[in-house]
């Protein structure tokens, strides 16, 4: 996935700044557009595009579009509510890190929403941008999938206090989902954790736990990158001036620093772990190539002395009486079988076998 993205940021090669070229790598994924309007005591939705959905009542409108193939409706939304065009730029560019920008029309906010794919322990993120005004919330996601499902679920039952409040709420409310799903992808990561631990303390450093652990330890990386710009944006938030963030929804900003904070401790944490599973790992493997010597040189301990007999037998000189012996031979064959047998035993008792 990430190949692909630096492969298609190449497209965007010398053009000027605000050219809207969409550099995702979902093109096949068509545009959908769901319109939103909602008060205290109202709620409409509608599929489609429709700015002008509340007419000359007063409320919230929230025009939620998923899927970024569509560059003309992505410019039409943008230039209706007055979005600058590096915000829009931004917006198909879904390369960016998450990140809070302000305009003088509104608040632009990036975020990313992480799956895990735990068969082969890959981090799959989508951007989804955000555009806030005074009375309006505009949402980009990449995929076609709904992730502000739970949202608009509160907003259409009433739930909560999103329809008591403006578009700065809502905002907060699309970011706060977000973040909750981080708790899954670190829990996810943590069993993944302890699975490979248990499989190296059972069957020892094999080959397959170090890829496995080598794909944790990327995901976890690529994870704790997603959310390190992440943490400076919602601070930003939760400090900015802006005339647009009302006083009494910087207790719920604050909550949300608390929460990135809380899982970036929770990805260290896992990343201490996986150290120390990388640890154990060569620990298993040494002491597994010390137990092969350890055997080598037993056997080659007990065969130097047989070695020695054999070499000295098999000299032909006439002189050596025993040569004649009747049952010379039997005689060294049981020397020899009860010196490794005594050497043998040796080693047990040591422990060295």
């Amino acid at each position: 996935m990430s190949h692909k993205h630096r492969h298609r940021k190449n497209i965007k090669k010398g053009l000027p700044p605000g050219s809207l070229v969409y550099t995702g790598h979902r093109e096949n994924s068509p545009a959908k557009v769901l319109s939103i309007a909602y008060s205290g005591t109202e709620y409409e939705e509608r599929d489609g595009y429709y700015p002008n959905i509340f007419g000359q009542k007063t409320g919230i409108l929230w025009t939620d579009i998923r899927g970024l193939t569509d560059t003309k409706l992505i410019e039409q939304v943008g230039n209706d509510h007055d979005m600058h065009y590096l915000a829009q730029e931004d917006v198909l560019d879904t390369q960016q890190r998450a990140k809070l920008e302000e305009y003088d029309k509104g608040i632009f906010f990036i975020v990313h929403s992480l799956k895990l794919d735990c068969e082969v322990l890959e981090l799959h993120s989508e951007q989804i941008a955000l555009f806030m005004g005074k009375n309006f919330l505009t949402s980009f996601q990449e995929d076609p999938d709904d992730n502000l499902a739970p949202v608009r679920k509160r907003a259409e039952e009433g739930l909560g206090r999103i329809r008591k409040k403006g578009a700065d709420y809502l905002m907060y409310a699309v970011i706060d989902v977000v973040v909750d799903t981080y708790y899954s992808v670190l829990a996810d990561l943590e069993a993944q954790s302890l699975e490979l631990e248990d499989e190296l303390h059972k069957n020892g450093a094999a080959h397959i736990s170090k890829a496995r652990m080598f794909a944790l330890k990327k995901a976890t990386n690529e994870f704790r990158h997603r959310l390190m710009p992440l943490r400076e944006a919602v601070t930003r938030l939760y400090r900015t001036e802006s005339e647009l963030i009302d006083d009494s929804n910087r207790l719920y900003l604050r909550d949300l620093v608390d929460h990135v904070a809380q899982i970036l401790d929770g990805i260290d944490t896992l990343r201490d772990m996986i150290s120390n599973l990388e640890a154990l790992y060569h620990a298993e493997a040494a002491n597994r190539l010390n137990n092969v010597m350890r055997l080598l040189t037993v056997i080659s301990t007990i065969f130097i002395p047989l070695s020695f007999i054999a070499g000295i037998y098999g000299m032909n000189f006439d002189n050596m009486p025993e040569l004649h012996w009747h049952y010379g031979y039997f005689v060294i064959l049981g020397g020899m079988f009860c010196a490794m047998v005594g050497m043998l035993i040796y080693f047990k008792r040591k422990n060295w076998i």
